[in-house]
Formats: structure tokens, C-alpha cells, sequence
């Protein structure tokens, strides 16, 4: 499979790529910065601040996102080479939001997609393992429902359909499509149909990671990170283009206890306990004669030796996010500035399956919630405000080109300006969410010898409830924002 999205993402990275590039252009068109997208001469710097407006001010509507779930899995393989190794990862993933309108019923949005990332990786290092530099593409398509349970199934059911479309595009089975009567029947047979998505973005640019750690007796501490530098294109059904600009890094700092390094006494006692307690709330449950059996309590005891870990983690994530929206004709819309951060708090508990003289180890990891939040900060212009489209215009090129590393523009100027746009005349909300994490993970380490080599796999599952929400009023500042509460 993650051969397949491979071959197919890198298929679409050169029209993806001139998508990119002109979309961009007509960006820069549009606030006038360049005269044509065929030939142009250098990109010139922000002009003065502009003057007064010369129309009413015009507020983008404000969106508000409730409750929301989400989820994903993700396979990474590491083959071990002489000098760097080489790392690739495939990633789906899928969110449900719930989107309020006021005077609108309300609404259901789904985004399912996938990622694949390919680069190098350093061997272990003292204090670093894992470090790694490479690339990110990323499809995603959006679908609305107004019926939430047609909702939460379609992710499964997305799934199922691409399934069935790899089926139908099979080498063997694509040329018996065209045969009469017996194509229409097997097309019928294998499906693969989907509804057209409200939109579909392409996303790419550079991506890395690291594993810092340290071993202080039983106890590890370690702060695996990541992060995405994204700079891409989305389409919808009505013909509009967004360019996007997306930066998002992610940190887990992670603290471990090792009971296989403390005394055997206090471990196999210490299991030994929660066991009975396990059994004395099955009894509870079950009735009197609820046991847990011998071999149970036994295997739990040599797992414990083998290097049973608890502990906790806790995520934090930061994402930035840049929007320019033009219509179907290259006419500026809307721009829009989206700061999200969020934390979680898990317990977690590692155990090595591969058993202790086992050269090849096969971690096993399990997550439950704790405790979590998420802020979301969504910053708005109307771009049909000439002053506010030079302005968004100007800064949105700046980080585009700084991006590409096709020269390097001050950004601060044009920032400190947008910034002031955005609390008088544009629409400023912050959304406040309780937020909770469940997570696994398990794979092969060690494949081939002292070289290394590793087949891992990692899946969460998240879900947010609404806890505040606010909306800017120039003069006042941030008020509730009562119509999003719904």
C-alpha cells in the first residue's frame, strides 16, 4: 500500500508542482505585485502603506467548529544502510468536525486522507536516536453531511471504496472492464464509487524528526519530535483555489520507569497486587468465582522481567496556518490566518514481546487519556478591500517565497499591518476545547544485527468537546461568543 500512494503522489508531484507555482502567481497578480504569470522580472519588495479605504468595511462570516473526533494509522520502515539509513512512512488519518452556523442546520465536515514521507535517517546516536530529514507529500478531501451518523460512518466507508478502486484498477481486472456485458457486471460487482468531495488539497515541502533521550537507572526520559514545513493547493467543487502555507511542529516528552531494573521483591509483589485487584473487581462484576488463571498471573511476572515500562506523556503540538482564497475567475476572496496548539496528557505502558534473549525486540506500547486542551485562533480579511488585499497579498508572497528559497524578504512590517487589519476590520475568533488522546504502537527492531532496522506502527484516536468560545470586538476586545454554543 505505501508503495502504491507512493508511486501515485510522486505521479502528480509535477502537476501538482506548476498548480503551485501558478496559483501562487495569480496570488501576486491579484495584489498587483506582478503584471502576468507567462514572464515576469523579479519579485519587488512591499510598496508604502496604502491609504484610506475606499469602500465599506466588509467582515468574513465567522466559522465555528464544536465537537470534533479523529483519528489515524501509521506505518514507518527504516532500512539500514552503511553510512544513513533510509526512512519512508505512510500515514491515514481522518477528522470529524461539527460546523455551527447561526439560522443554518447544522453540519457535519469530514476530511480523510493520507500522507508519505521518504528521507534519511542518522544511526543511533549517545543522547539522539532516530534523527531524520526528508520530505512530506499530502492528499486530503473533504466531504459535508448534514446527518452526523452518515458522518461518523463515511470514514470506514471511504476506506472501503478506495479499496474497491484499487481492485478495479488492477492490472488484471482493468482490461476486462471494456469487455461488453461482462464489464458492466463486474463494475457493478466491485463498486469503488465515491461522492464528489467539496474539496481536495495537495500539500508538500520539506519534513524531519528526532529522538532525544537519556537513561538515569530505571528511569528513561525522551521527547520524540517532528515536524512539517507545507506549502500547497486546494480546489473545490465551485471552481475556487486556496493556496495554503502550513508549518506544524509536535513534541512528546516522555517519562518511563523500567520495573525490570528495580528489585524482583517489589515488582512481582507490585503485579501481583493490581492483579488482585483486577480479580477482585471482576468478582464484582462476574460473580464470586471470577479468577484470574495461574499461567495469566505467571506470564505477567516473566513480562515484567523482560521490561514492563510505565509511564506518561505529554503531546504538545503547534500549527500555523495561511489561507489565500481566490473565485473560479483569479479574483482575491479571503485571507486567513489560523494558530492552533493543544496538549495531551497520557498514561503508558511499553513491554518488550520479544522476550529477554531475544535479539530482534518487539516493543509493544498502550496510551489512555488523562487529561488534554486545544486552542484554535482563526484571524479573517474580506479581500475585496483593495488596503487589505495589498497588504495580505504582500505578506502571504513574502512567505511563499521565503519557502522556496527564492529570496529572502522581511516579513515583520507587512505582519505588524495584516495583524491591525485583522482586529479592526477583519473577524478574530478562539475556540477553547477539552481534548483526549488514546494511542498504540508496536513494530520490529533490530532486524538486521547491529545495523539496525526497524518495521513500526502507530494509531490514535482523538475526540474534543467545545468549552469556550470567543469573538474580537474592536473596542472591546474578546467577548463570548454565544451563537457558537449550540
Amino acid at each position: 500500500m505505501a508503495v502504491v500512494l507512493a508511486v501515485v503522489l510522486s505521479g502528480i508531484g509535477g502537476r501538482v508542482s506548476r498548480d503551485i507555482g501558478l496559483a501562487v502567481c495569480n496570488v501576486a497578480r491579484a495584489g498587483g505585485l506582478v503584471a502576468g504569470c507567462e514572464e515576469h522580472g523579479p519579485w519587488p519588495p512591499p510598496g508604502p502603506s496604502p491609504g484610506p479605504p475606499v469602500q465599506p468595511v466588509t467582515r468574513p462570516d465567522p466559522v465555528c467548529t464544536a465537537d470534533g473526533s479523529g483519528g489515524y494509522h501509521d506505518l514507518t520502515v527504516v532500512v539500514p544502510a552503511q553510512v544513513l539509513n533510509l526512512r519512508g512512512s505512510i500515514r491515514v488519518f481522518y477528522t470529524i468536525g461539527k460546523v455551527v452556523a447561526p439560522g443554518k442546520r447544522d453540519r457535519w465536515v469530514v476530511s480523510v486522507g493520507a500522507f508519505t514521507e521518504g528521507g534519511v535517517q542518522t544511526p543511533d546516536l549517545p543522547l539522539v536516536s532516530g534523527m531524520w530529514l526528508g520530505g512530506n507529500v499530502t492528499g486530503t478531501q473533504y466531504y459535508s453531511f448534514d446527518n452526523e451518523q452518515e458522518a461518523r460512518d463515511f470514514p470506514r466507508r471511504y476506506a472501503e471504496q478506495r479499496a474497491r478502486q484499487a481492485v478495479r484498477y488492477h492490472p488484471v481486472v482493468l482490461p476486462l472492464l471494456s469487455v461488453p456485458v461482462v464489464g458492466d457486471w463486474l463494475s457493478d460487482l466491485i463498486g469503488g464509487h465515491l461522492p464528489e468531495a467539496d474539496r481536495t488539497a495537495v500539500e508538500m515541502g520539506p519534513a524531519g524528526g528526532l529522538n532525544p533521550g537519556l537513561n538515569i537507572g530505571a528511569v528513561d526520559l525522551s521527547a520524540a519530535s517532528r515536524g512539517w514545513s507545507l506549502l500547497g493547493v486546494q480546489h473545490d467543487r465551485d471552481g475556487n483555489w486556496i493556496v495554503n502555507m502550513r508549518d506544524r511542529v509536535l513534541s512528546d516528552p516522555t517519562l518511563t520507569v523500567d520495573l525490570s531494573k528495580l528489585p524482583k521483591q517489589v515488582t512481582r509483589r507490585g503485579a501481583q497486587a493490581v492483579l488482585n485487584e483486577l480479580e477482585l473487581l471482576g468478582m464484582t462484576h462476574f460473580g464470586p468465582h471470577f479468577e484470574i488463571p495461574a499461567k495469566l498471573r505467571d506470564y505477567v511476572n516473566r513480562s515484567v522481567a523482560n521490561g514492563v515500562k510505565l509511564g506518561a506523556t505529554v503531546e504538545l503540538i503547534a500549527q500555523n496556518d495561511y489561507q489565500y482564497m481566490l473565485d473560479s475567475k483569479g479574483t482575491p476572496v479571503r485571507f486567513t490566518r489560523q494558530v492552533t496548539t493543544s496538549w495531551t496528557l497520557r498514561g503508558r505502558g511499553n513491554i518488550n514481546l520479544g522476550g529477554g534473549g531475544s535479539k530482534v525486540k518487539i516493543p509493544a506500547t498502550g496510551q489512555i487519556p488523562i487529561d488534554g486542551g486545544r486552542q484554535v485562533s482563526t484571524s479573517s480579511l474580506d479581500l475585496s478591500d483593495p488596503m487589505h488585499r495589498r497588504a495580505a497579498t504582500a505578506l502571504f508572497t513574502a512567505g511563499v517565497l521565503q519557502r522556496v528559497g527564492a529570496v529572502g524578504l522581511s516579513s515583520h512590517r507587512q505582519a505588524q499591518l495584516v495583524d491591525s487589519l485583522f482586529r479592526t476590520r477583519g473577524t478574530m475568533t478562539r475556540l477553547t476545547y477539552d481534548e483526549l488522546v488514546s494511542g498504540r504502537s508496536g513494530g520490529l527492531e533490530n532486524l538486521v544485527g547491529k545495523l539496525g532496522g526497524a518495521i513500526r506502527y502507530d494509531g490514535e484516536n482523538s475526540r474534543t468537546t467545545l468549552t469556550g468560545a470567543e469573538i474580537w470586538q474592536n473596542g472591546r476586545g474578546w467577548v463570548p461568543w454565544t451563537d457558537c454554543h449550540r
